[in-house]
């Protein structure tokens, strides 16, 4: 991707972490990143188009680095390989926190486009969690559970404190974009899992 049309998806990632899509105007996206308002729509075929340009960005970066760790961790037992992608996830929400908390906010809006999200990427989001669950239990690793149910349980666990930062950081005092939080976050997700999880051979 040219330097033009990654100044330009900075620009809105910030602006939007700030002020919100419905906030941001063209203009302002144009004039933080330093470049003509009719780049953006020559690029991006306006606002929206930056949107699902960095959505995609997100999911497809995502879904990835699950696939390459799923083919290097293949080998392993289901517990190892679960510890494994939570502690993906978490890192990944860490390192992207604006995006997932943008993304997040869309979601939360009845429109055309958090359907398209929801039928492009939610599935396959749930898929990266999911299949292990399924694996392990199809292994007798794990417990039969409803692997709706602990996946929703997981990525709850892992969106909150990046959704609802400032509420983490004043009213739980702590820095949800910190190392030894994501740590803690996803230490708190496989002790849960544990719990849940369990097989009654253990």
């Amino acid at each position: 991707m040219d330097q033009t049309k990654m100044r330009i998806l900075s620009a809105a990632a910030k602006l939007f972490d700030i002020y919100g899509y419905k906030g941001t105007s063209v203009r302002k996206i144009a004039e933080e990143a330093q470049v003509n308002v009719a780049l953006i729509s020559y690029h991006f075929q306006g606002k929206q188009g930056v949107l699902e340009t960095l959505m995609a960005s997100y999911f497809e970066t995502l879904f990835r680095l699950v696939e390459e760790q799923e083919a290097a961790y293949s080998h392993v037992p289901a517990r190892q390989r679960l510890e494994q992608v939570v502690g993906l996830y978490v890192q990944f929400h860490c390192e992207h926190a604006s995006i997932t908390r943008l993304i997040q906010r869309e979601l939360s809006v009845e429109s055309m486009l958090a359907r398209e999200v929801m039928t492009l990427y939610m599935s396959r989001y749930k898929h990266g969690l999911a299949k292990v669950i399924e694996s392990g239990m199809n292994t007798g690793d794990f417990q039969t559970v409803s692997v709706d149910r602990i996946v929703l349980a997981i990525t709850s666990h892992i969106v909150y404190p990046f959704l609802h930062p400032q509420m983490v950081r004043q009213v739980y005092e702590l820095e949800p974009a910190s190392e030894d939080f994501a740590r803690w976050l996803h230490r708190s997700i496989m002790e849960y899992l544990r719990v849940n999880l369990q097989s009654d051979t253990e």
